[in-house]
């Protein structure tokens, strides 16, 4: 019997928004536990955001990235702003020199920040109906 993955992210909701709090290294597995979990709690909680806070992994790599960029396009469909915060120097460093899609990334320093940004992009969302 194959040993079930203990580790998950916590998912919080805090000013409308879906707080992901990511303190644990990457893996597939837990990437794709993450989409559905934060899918499912931004459906049935009505979120119009969604901060993905990486403050706590120190490595991100090339694949890593391409899955949270997967998971932020799909949060995006379902109509909510995404916010990436806590990205370390090095990881943005290594993305830029990969040639990662960071187009139409938000990001912020931290969550303070994140939560200040996707005030903005919902006030812009809201300027433009």
């Amino acid at each position: 019997m194959a040993q079930l993955n203990q580790q998950q992210i916590p998912l919080q909701i805090s000013q409308n928004c879906v707080v992901a709090s990511i303190q644990i290294n990457l893996t597939p597995e837990l990437l794709q536990q993450l989409c559905q979990d934060l899918l499912e709690k931004l459906h049935s909680s009505g979120a119009s955001g969604v901060i993905l806070d990486v403050s706590g992994v120190e490595i991100i790599d090339f694949s890593d990235f391409t899955e949270l960029r997967k998971i932020i396009d799909m949060v995006e469909i379902m109509g909510a702003k995404t916010i990436i915060s806590g990205l370390k120097p090095g990881v943005i460093s290594a993305l830029v020199d990969l040639d990662a899609d960071i187009d139409g990334i938000n990001a912020a320093l931290n969550l303070d920040d994140a939560f200040v940004l996707i005030d903005v992009l919902r006030a812009q969302s809201a300027a433009r109906r």
